[in-house]
């Protein structure tokens, strides 16, 4: 099967079927069918070839969704950009991609506006949701093209997306996936979530990160996809209710302002048949409560990352077991479950060889789902993989059963509000204050992020420096999620004999 078959199954098999909601606009399979062949025979029309990439600086929307379904069916590659990056960061991811065609939300327009002059091959820009000068305008963009699936030969060999993460230093890396890899993912999570064409799906992660599949395995099933742009919790209760919600997928941090929302209790939420849950461990308690909310639901949930999708789960027969049976199951609930479909998950140590129960290593993942390489980063490729394994650089432990319990991060990075955050990245900004000697970034726990960013500093003798002062510096260079929430001035930071930073140290004077 093509991966573009995935976006005909809709329109052929249930044409009068509503396929998106997105705010006030509400799409059939018919009509998305039509809008999306359209979008395809324009990004043709404009000069993009098999195997060219198209730039999406797009929130979650209908139009994020045509692009998927145009680039299936011409064998463009879709590179989505973080539209959370400062003005740097995007510059620098749409280099990266080396676009010639971008697609750019209204909110951001002004951005690429300002930047036009420094990305010279980057030739056409269609805005969406806005009309701008030397912009087109994306809906009469589609008007001036036929609604008919354009023949283009496609392989399943051939490259589809670049979903982008960050290393440990910081700097962007593109995930470039074939399309086969990116059928055995829609397919994995299609079985995984028991997804049907009656399922109707509420999309809160951004499609830019890796819920950009589980989107496509709603199409795929043919459900309908709700779509939310931001999260809130208020619109969250309130398109469930309305929409009559089945299934969703969130992070702790969403479960946990879901729990504390006064008013919860005024929205129907008891259509809900089941919660996938990641991105951050979830707190056992929090999951039990969540439960009792929701007592007609089944929760499921994931591990893995924007190089491999999901591979590891914990089951909603795992979690059945836990939150009705005895103390030994419970205890999987602090577990990410076992490996999923499709692929094959170790935990090793230092030589490779897989860890004995309790001790701690590293989970290395090999399978269908498992990206091909970076994009234009084959240094950082040839790190990432070895003997056909991914090192994913979480380090776990494993059980008698087989269960995986994630211990830490060999690169400390920080979840906040289910976006990771990399010390070194947010580290090398302070550094550039001229009053700061020595810096240091840590994760600490926080009731509504689940962790929040903390600096700790050394100030350089006859220098002064406020909180204000740093975070207010950090806000014009980094994403608001990345900048830290609070900062501790102190003499001097502890260190290894080696001269590294002692963590452990340092997270127990801030704990």
């Amino acid at each position: 099967m093509l991966l573009k078959e995935v976006y005909n199954r809709g329109p052929k098999l249930y044409p009068d079927k509503e396929a998106i909601v997105d705010g006030s606009r509400r799409f059939t399979y018919r009509e998305w069918g039509e809008r999306h062949n359209r979008l395809a025979n324009a990004l043709l029309g404009l000069g993009l070839q098999k195997g060219d990439v198209l730039g999406v600086l797009l929130k979650n929307s209908a139009e994020y969704l045509d692009a998927l379904a145009a680039t299936a069916k011409t064998g463009i590659i879709l590179g989505g950009i973080n539209y959370r990056l400062n003005t740097d960061g995007i510059k620098g991811v749409i280099e990266d991609l080396g676009c010639r065609v971008l697609l750019v939300h209204s909110e951001y327009v002004e951005i690429i506006d300002a930047i036009r002059s420094q990305i010279p091959f980057l030739k056409i820009y269609v805005s969406v949701g806005c009309e701008k000068n030397g912009m087109i305008e994306y809906e009469a963009l589609l008007e001036q093209y036929p609604a008919i699936e354009p023949e283009v030969q496609t392989e399943d060999d051939d490259p589809d997306l670049i979903v982008y993460t960050s290393g440990t230093t910081g700097n962007p890396k593109g995930c470039l996936t074939a399309r086969k890899q990116t059928l055995c993912r829609i397919s994995q999570l299609a079985i995984n979530i028991e997804m049907t064409e009656t399922d109707r799906y509420i999309n809160v992660f951004p499609i830019f990160h890796v819920a950009v599949n589980i989107t496509q395995a709603i199409i795929f099933r043919c459900g309908t996809n709700v779509i939310m742009r931001d999260w809130d919790v208020r619109e969250f209760c309130r398109l469930v209710a309305e929409e009559k919600i089945t299934k969703t997928t969130l992070a702790p941090v969403f479960i946990n302002f879901i729990l504390n929302f006064p008013g919860v209790e005024k929205y129907d939420l008891n259509t809900i048949q089941q919660v996938r849950y990641g991105a951050a461990p979830m707190a056992p308690e929090i999951l039990k409560r969540i439960a009792r909310l929701l007592p007609n639901s089944d929760f499921h949930q994931t591990y893995g990352g924007s190089e491999t999708s999901e591979v590891v789960a914990l089951t909603v027969k795992d979690h059945q077991e836990a939150l009705n049976g005895g103390e030994a199951a419970s205890k999987r609930l602090a577990s990410c479950g076992k490996q999923a479909l499709y692929h094959v998950v170790r935990v090793v140590n230092t030589d490779g060889e897989d860890v004995e129960p309790g001790e701690v290593g590293e989970i290395i993942v090999k399978g269908g789902g498992v990206m091909l390489r970076y994009w234009r980063k084959p240094e950082a490729t040839a790190e990432k993989f070895k003997d056909g394994w991914l090192y994913t650089v979480d380090l776990a432990t494993v059980d008698e059963d087989g269960y995986i319990y994630i211990v830490d991060r060999k690169n400390n990075m920080i979840i906040t509000g289910g976006e990771n955050v990399y010390p070194a990245k947010v580290e090398s900004v302070l550094y550039e204050m001229p009053e700061i000697e020595e810096a240091v970034i840590l994760g600490v726990p926080d009731d509504k992020w689940g962790e929040a960013v903390k600096a700790l500093i050394v100030l350089k003798a006859g220098y002064t420096l406020t909180q204000s002062e740093v975070v207010d510096f950090c806000a014009q260079r980094l994403a608001n999620y990345e900048k830290p929430k609070s900062v501790g001035f102190i003499d001097a930071l502890p260190h290894l004999p080696t001269g590294k930073l002692d963590r452990v140290t340092l997270k127990k004077m801030v704990l």
